[in-house]
């Protein structure tokens, strides 16, 4: 997938105000939010695209306005070694917060299906299945906007959705306590499970929200 001709890049390289510091750390902040690759200090890339473009030009103008100093540059690597090391970087990093949604989800389905073959749904079950789901939907989104490499990232994004997706159908069928469709269900998205052996039936109402490291987002991306 990483194999290709060489390709266009942006760069960011900026200077803002030593003081006060808030300043720096709202840049920094920004430009993770937008998953990008740190080459040196005050310089970022990402493959162009229209999107990125756009995100970059905007955060020039407002690096300007803070009283600092910005520049975009198209560039393109002249060692094809160093571009592949990079946008490998750049493409684990993003397919790592699209693998821990699909992770959390895989648990949640697990935990599902040891709620239809108890048939214990109650309400502290419920909640803990409300409060997983909400904070999976806050993975993908950040994940989502961590991630501006489009056709790179479209499977791992698009196998996120889908389990995401599960996990909600899965979800209002069993606050009706509709047993017997949650497990048709289940068994037509069995690739989705976790393996038999971890499915922990019998004991459907452990908790769900006992991973956090699983619930928080990923930490900057490094050179």
């Amino acid at each position: 997938m990483l194999e290709r001709d060489a390709m266009r890049w942006l760069q960011l390289t900026y200077k803002v105000p030593s003081e006060p510091s808030q300043k720096r750390v709202w840049v920094w902040r920004r430009l993770q939010n937008l998953g990008a690759f740190a080459l040196q200090n005050s310089v970022y890339l990402l493959p162009y695209s229209e999107e990125v473009e756009k995100h970059f030009r905007q955060l020039a103008h407002d690096i300007r306005e803070m009283g600092g100093e910005a520049s975009i540059f198209f560039v393109m690597a002249l060692d094809s070694a160093d571009e592949r090391r990079i946008l490998q970087t750049l493409v684990e990093a993003r397919t790592n917060e699209y693998n821990t949604v699909v992770k959390v989800c895989t648990r949640f389905l697990g935990k599902a299906a040891a709620v239809v073959e108890t048939q214990n749904w109650h309400e502290q079950v419920h909640a803990e299945f409300a409060e997983v789901l909400e904070k999976v939907h806050v993975l993908f989104r950040t994940a989502k906007r961590h991630d501006m490499l489009g056709s790179l990232t479209a499977s791992r994004r698009a196998a996120a959705a889908e389990s995401l997706a599960v996990c909600e159908q899965i979800f209002r069928v069993l606050l009706d306590q509709e047993y017997t469709r949650a497990r048709r269900l289940l068994e037509i998205h069995s690739d989705l499970l976790p393996d038999p052996a971890n499915i922990e039936h019998g004991d459907a109402g452990s908790s769900l929200v006992g991973a956090p490291d699983d619930l928080q987002e990923p930490p900057p991306l490094h050179r």
